[in-house]
């Protein structure tokens, strides 16, 4: 609980207005009274006492301001190199063919949308639908109740609950089998949760520059900037979500506030890329190039070649400066793999946190199904128990398990290494200098053979000059 608290309590600094600053430094409070109740010593009630007078001085502080100015992050400037290269008239003709896909058809991006395209004329119907509805799955049909729009519920929602969450983010699936996707927001969410620049200004429109949060579209029109196809492109959807008739949910939550549209949102504009609610999954390395154009790697865990230890080198400061996004994917396992791991295999989880504490090297990991198994192995490597100090380092570094999140745990990197397939690390493209595009078309083949060079194009990078190509 107290890491929910510290999660309220580091968003007050960077809320983009004095009421939404005011309510998280009273949540924090709240936060902080509960956990002081928990305290098992004196010492740490009298800190966590202290944490509350804090804020509620703090609170009382924001409720005099005269002006609210939040704290932006450094993360927000940094710009993503743009191509210099002058594409030639074939490379145009490829993009236009590219804008194809499952029956839609997704022009290349080449501005921001108008303001005036979220509001319906006079001529025009109230609100925009779709001409075509998206694919659902056998089984998602089965408790299919229709496509409803978020104002067509029993109770009234009103836009603050549809487009802002006070809490943490606890983003979930269900029956949809695209867990790479909502594995991928997780990861996204978590770093903006930590105080890096939010990736949905340049992602979702209509977004409120004031509020620095998603808006409400008056006709129910969203249109979304992916990258797909050799370059950005416009995703234009309606605000109908898929409803069910059971509790079941068709489409990702929030558990802390249901109501939250925009993840649901995003997920609707990926899958009608992927075709539809039927996705059957990929990896959230591709879902999150698409969804941000941060650029995927994939590392092999189970190559004999993997040095663990300079892995976590080159990804922890990464990690927290939020320039690299990470995320986890198992390979084939057994029921009784899974039932004695804890982990489903051929599934994407998200990593929330990395934390290196002595020689202890730990992640925070996020099973996205919303009933989902979580790890149940050691999370720590036994050491001389006389050192003694980093147990209670560890005490002070990480959160009683009990209080984390359903389907979250905290794994140390060897086990990571051991029970994992594959790590996803998605970079931030504004740590590079340089880029260039060259867009070109090849024809998947019918049978796969990874062997043969003929169907599977490869590229070389030379550079004439020493220096850091990635």
């Amino acid at each position: 609980m107290e890491a929910d608290a510290q999660a309220a309590e580091s968003q007050v600094d960077k809320s983009p207005t004095k009421d939404e600053a005011l309510k998280h430094a009273i949540h924090a409070a709240e936060l902080y009274m509960k956990v002081t109740k928990l305290a098992s010593t004196d010492t740490e009630q009298t800190r966590l006492r202290g944490k509350c007078k804090q804020l509620l001085s703090r609170a009382e502080e924001i409720k005099k301001a005269a002006q609210w100015t939040p704290v932006v992050s450094k993360e927000v400037l940094l710009k993503a190199p743009v191509s210099g290269r002058q594409i030639s008239k074939k490379e145009e003709v490829i993009l236009l063919e590219g804008s194809k896909l499952h029956g839609f058809i997704f022009p290349p991006w080449t501005n921001e949308p108008n303001e005036s395209l979220f509001r319906s004329t006079p001529a025009e119907p109230p609100f925009y639908t779709e001409p075509a509805d998206l694919k659902l799955s056998d089984a998602q049909r089965e408790i299919f109740a229709g496509w409803r729009r978020p104002h067509e519920g029993v109770n009234p929602i009103s836009d603050e609950d549809l487009t802002f969450s006070v809490e943490e983010l606890d983003l979930v699936q269900d029956i949809t089998t695209d867990c790479s996707v909502v594995a991928s927001l997780c990861a996204a969410s978590a770093r903006a949760g930590k105080g890096h620049g939010l990736l949905l200004p340049t992602t979702m429109y209509p977004f409120d520059r004031q509020k620095f949060r998603p808006q409400v579209s008056k006709n129910g029109k969203y249109i979304f900037r992916l990258h797909f196809n050799g370059c950005f492109r416009k995703v234009t959807i309606d605000d109908r979500l898929p409803a069910s008739n059971t509790s079941r949910c068709l489409h990702v939550i929030d558990r802390n506030n249901p109501n939250l549209l925009w993840p649901a949102l995003i997920e609707k504009a990926y899958l009608k890329v992927r075709g539809g609610y039927d996705f059957p999954g990929s990896n959230s390395g591709t879902d999150l190039w698409v969804m941000t154009g941060w650029i995927p790697e994939q590392v092999f865990l189970q190559n004999d070649d993997l040095q663990p230890e300079l892995l976590w080198q080159r990804i922890l400061n990464s990690f927290g400066y939020g320039d690299v996004l990470v995320t986890l994917g198992t390979g084939k396992l057994s029921l009784k793999e899974e039932r004695e791991l804890g982990l489903a295999g051929e599934h994407d989880y998200a990593v929330l946190d990395m934390k290196e504490v002595g020689s202890q090297r730990l992640l925070l990991v996020k099973n996205p199904w919303c009933d989902g198994m979580v790890w149940k192995g050691k999370v720590f490597i036994p050491e001389d128990s006389s050192a003694g100090s980093w147990t209670q380092d560890l005490r002070e570094a990480l959160p009683d398990n009990n209080t984390l999140k359903p389907g979250t745990f905290w794994m140390n990197l060897e086990a990571v290494v051991q029970h994992f397939e594959s790590l996803y690390l998605n970079w931030n493209p504004g740590l590079f200098k340089y880029r260039q595009d060259h867009h070109f078309s090849w024809s998947i083949p019918t049978m796969k053979n990874p062997g043969s060079f003929i169907h599977n194009p490869q590229h070389s990078l030379k550079s004439s000059k020493a220096g850091t190509v990635w």
